[in-house]
């Protein structure tokens, strides 16, 4: 129902009106170029004085404007608007144009152009249930959450919305963590692979002996050579998956290979094919599982093989996932392969001993 103003006719302050009982008023201020207008109905407070009534309007409505400016700063702005802004800001890797490309083919077409502030679980929900329509594996989908998250932190932050639509919201992945069992000795056999494979190229011989270090894919095709310091023997990873730049050591038998490699172009593997970065190495990779036997090796596999290996040797865990470049050492769980046949040896060992035998 329409407030018809001419029933306050009590001003008693800046925007704010009674009625000729004083236990009604109307309330009415501008902020951000829009203007709020309510009621403070006060009628069940029958035994307060008409001072008692003011001074109680008069701070509901201060608290009404405030919390009018810590939620929403701007009421109109759509998720695309918002996301358009987010994406300016970040730094221009793949790692961001995946996310980028991510949004704009699965989350725009389904909430894009809803306003932020009207943005619920279902709208979120709708976009993911659209992705699992087309088939996309669940590691696809959760990188709705992925490029989201920190867009509407900052949203929350700058005070455009007063909660996040993402609460509450998980994509579940199926379990891909490799169980490798006696990893030192699989290390050993890849090893072994790879220079049988690749000895006498440099090319991909460094490019897997990278990816022997813990290095993933993209980061190791989007290597510059400018970004290599061979007489410091390190090299600078600027386009990782947590968008900071890493320093990291590089060993002399790569140092030696990479000496081999014409500079053709910026980037240190580059395509024969098109002169930009390399971006399938699956026939590469191929020859390695045929002559490993082995259908799970890939770059990804060899960072569960390299973690395990050097948990095996005894380095701490900090160190395990700086080596793999993670900046939460939480992370390496999800590498690490727990080793319950040499603990179990190790426990049977300890529990003997106590026992006497």
């Amino acid at each position: 129902m329409a407030i018809n103003r001419s029933d306050y006719p009590h001003k008693v302050d800046v925007g704010l009106w009674a009625n000729n009982l004083f236990v009604i008023f109307l309330y009415r201020f501008n902020y951000e170029k829009k203007e709020y207008s309510g009621l403070i109905d006060l009628s069940s407070k029958s035994s307060w004085s008409k001072k008692d009534k003011i001074s109680h309007a008069k701070s509901e409505m201060n608290s009404i404007k405030n919390k009018k400016k810590d939620s929403v700063q701007n009421e109109n702005i759509t998720l695309d608007n918002l996301m358009q802004e987010y994406f300016v800001q970040l730094p221009k890797t793949n790692y961001v144009k995946t996310r980028k490309s991510h949004y704009e083919r699965y989350v725009s077409p389904i909430c894009g152009s809803k306003k932020v502030v009207e943005l619920r679980q279902l709208h979120i929900r709708n976009s993911i249930a659209f992705q699992e329509e087309k088939g996309l594996s669940p590691r696809t989908v959760k990188q709705t959450l992925e490029v989201l998250a920190p867009a509407f932190k900052n949203a929350i932050a700058n005070r455009l919305i007063a909660f996040n639509p993402l609460d509450g919201i998980k994509i579940k992945l199926p379990k891909t963590k490799k169980i490798v069992s006696h990893a030192s000795e699989e290390l050993v056999k890849i090893h072994t692979a790879i220079y049988a494979e690749y000895g006498h190229d440099p090319f991909y011989l460094a490019f897997f002996l990278f990816a022997l270090q813990g290095r993933r894919r993209g980061e190791i095709m989007t290597l510059k050579w400018e970004d290599v310091n061979f007489d410091k023997s390190y090299y600078v990873l600027r386009d990782t998956k947590n968008n900071e730049e890493q320093k990291i050591f590089l060993p002399q038998t790569i140092k030696d290979n990479l000496l081999l490699i014409p500079k053709i172009s910026e980037w240190v593997f580059t395509s024969r094919i098109t002169g930009g970065h390399v971006v399938d190495i699956r026939k590469a990779t191929d020859k390695l599982k045929v002559r490993l036997d082995n259908s799970a090796f890939g770059i990804h596999y060899l960072r569960n093989v390299i973690v395990s290996t050097m948990a095996e040797q005894g380095l701490d865990s900090i160190y395990l996932s700086g080596a793999l470049g993670h900046n939460d050492p939480n992370t390496i769980k999800k590498y690490l392969t727990m080793n319950y046949l040499k603990s179990s040896e190790m426990a049977s060992g300890v529990i003997d001993g106590v026992v006497g035998k």
